[in-house]
Parts: structure tokens; sequence; C-alpha cells
């Protein structure tokens, strides 16, 4: 009989991996028109600011070059696999192991201005509310929170391959544990935790043709075969047409 771990992790362990994610970033990053949606003024004073699964740190990287501001930060990245940290990394920048599904450093409560983790509370697997619930206790007061996730839904108009995605990502997501509409449901998991003026935004991410930038329509069409590849290996995907960004600030 297979039993399924109350503390499973998900991930694909590849430099290619890495690669895929910071063309990502990129078509993350111009679909949202920006890093941090989060009301924060890089330039008043300095902040504390971790990136939850941070991979190889390209948003603690990008966020410290276009600040523009001499305020020096202090940048924490983490992520379960240290063989992704860059060896060279900004000023005022720490990486330390963690994985998502255990529980932080308690001298990291409540120290942290910002806290930013994209696409990985899937990881989580059916514990995805403990997960969420611990990264919203690193949170000062008066701080921000921004979690981005995939709906996984395949916008009308899409080819039968980005369906046919779409159907490999909920039937994985399925096998992991984690219900396909797990990106409705952070609104309510930070609430629960004690934020206020929690905010939801859906953003519309655009792939191939569908993307008049020819840089990212490529881009996009390598993210996501990159993805479908390594999910078909993995369970035998994101059309990721839609994001959440939720932002808000705890009382």
């Amino acid at each position: 009989m297979t039993e399924k771990s109350e503390n499973p992790h998900y991930i694909l362990d590849s430099q290619e991996e890495v690669k895929r994610l910071s063309k990502m970033h990129e078509i993350l990053k111009d679909a949202m028109g920006g890093l941090l949606l989060v009301p924060v003024e890089l330039s008043a004073a300095p902040l504390r600011v971790l990136d939850s699964a941070t991979a190889d740190g390209t948003w603690l990287r990008d966020l410290a070059s276009s600040s523009g501001s001499p305020v020096a930060h202090t940048l924490v990245g983490t992520d379960i696999n240290q063989h992704y940290f860059p060896e060279h990394r900004p000023p005022g920048t720490i990486h330390q192991v963690q994985n998502i599904n255990e529980p932080w450093p308690q001298d990291w409560h409540g120290t942290f201005d910002v806290v930013h983790q994209r696409l990985a509370l899937v990881n989580a697997g059916p514990v995805a509310q403990t997960a969420v619930t611990r990264l919203a206790e690193l949170v000062k007061p008066g701080g921000w929170i921004q979690l981005i996730e995939g709906e996984n839904v395949s916008a009308e108009g899409n080819g039968p391959a980005m369906h046919d995605f779409a159907t490999l990502l909920k039937s994985t997501f399925a096998f992991m544990g984690v219900s396909s509409k797990y990106p409705r449901e952070i609104h309510a998991w930070l609430r629960e935790a004690g934020f206020v003026d929690v905010q939801e935004r859906v953003v519309d991410v655009y792939y191939g043709a569908s993307n008049p930038s020819p840089q990212f329509a490529r881009n996009g069409i390598y993210c996501v075969s990159g993805a479908a590849s390594g999910l078909v290996t993995f369970a035998k995907g994101q059309s990721m047409v839609a994001y959440h960004s939720i932002s808000k600030s705890r009382s």
C-alpha cells in the first residue's frame, strides 16, 4: 500500500528549470507591470524583504537593481535547493535553505516588511493553507505579503495543446492532493491568519503568438513546453493564463 506524506514537497530539480523560471520571471513582470503590487516605497527607508522559493534569486536581484535607491535593504532569499543559489549576489542579500512545508526560524517571525512568493504554493500539496499561515507569521505589523499563483485555466481561443496542458495540470495537482481551485482560497486563508486589506487581482498572461512581444512569445513557448515536459516526467501542467497577486496589510 502506498501512503502519501503529510509533509510533501514537489519540485522540478534541474538547472534547466532555473532557466525556465528566469524566463517566466520576465513574462510575469511584464504582465503585472512590475515586481510588486503592494504599496511600499523602496526609497523611503531600509526594508527587510523575503523572497520564498527564490530559486537562483532572480526576483531579488531584479528588485535590487530596479529600486534605484541608495537605501540599503536586507534581501532574504530562501529555497529548498541550495544548489540554485547564485555565487554572486547584491549587497545585503542573504540566501538560506528553507522548505515551505517546515516551520520558519522563530527569530524571523514578525520581522519582514514584505514577504513574496510566486508559483510555489502547489509544492505544499494538501497542506497549502499551513504553508500560507507560516509565511504570514513572518510579516511584521503593518507589513505586506504578496502571493502569486496560477489559476490553471485555458482561455477561450487557445488551441488544443493549451487545453490539454490545463487538463494535465489539474490531473497532476489532484495526484499531489491539491485542489485546482486553491488560488481562490488564499484570500480566506490570509483573513484567517489575521490580515486586513486583503486584495486579489487577476492578471492575464499571454504565451506564444498571443503575446505582442516576439521575445516574450518565444519565451512563453519555452516556459510552457518545459513545464509540460517536466510534469509529464513527474506524473506520467499551468496554462498559466491568470495569476492572483494577493497583497495585504497586517493590523
